[in-house]
């Protein structure tokens, strides 16, 4: 194993988003170094913001000693929810969520607490009215935003 390795990629990006509304959303170094660092902000992300980021942690890798591909940018629509901040920034935009037990919901965040989100739900059927839901973190498998046009 090399000298590039996850926590230190995430020390790196730490020291450069301190102070601001950015967070890591995922970052993960696969085989041969190539390095992915998935950035979200309360406020969103710029493309300078990635390449600011991005240069700062390359800065600080030597490629004389090991080599390695690096990859900054927002988490993308379509990958799943990780983080509770992430949830609190999706409050209002519809989720497509995949329960623990394979069931499937679509609706809207309205709530995110500490241990659950409250969604609202098309009834059953098309004339059955909305209803509040809600879910446990812990039985959430994956959630993801719906872009609606």
């Amino acid at each position: 194993m090399g000298y590039i390795d996850e926590q230190g990629i995430r020390r790196l990006v730490e020291e450069k988003i301190a102070g601001t509304d950015l967070f890591i959303g995922e970052i993960k170094v696969k085989p041969g170094n190539i390095i992915y660092v998935f950035m979200d902000g309360d406020n969103g992300i710029t493309v300078d913001n990635c390449i600011a980021i991005s240069r700062h942690i390359e800065s600080h890798l030597d490629r004389d000693r090991e080599d390695f591909e690096l990859h900054v940018s927002s988490f993308g629509i379509g990958q799943p929810l990780k983080l509770h901040r992430q949830y609190q920034n999706a409050i209002g935009r519809q989720l497509s969520i995949v329960a623990t037990d394979g069931t499937t919901y679509t609706g809207n965040l309205l709530q995110v607490q500490e241990n659950k989100i409250v969604i609202e739900k098309k009834g059953a059927k098309k004339k059955d009215p909305f209803e509040e839901m809600e879910l446990l973190f812990s039985d959430i498998k994956t959630a993801k935003i719906n872009v609606v046009f």
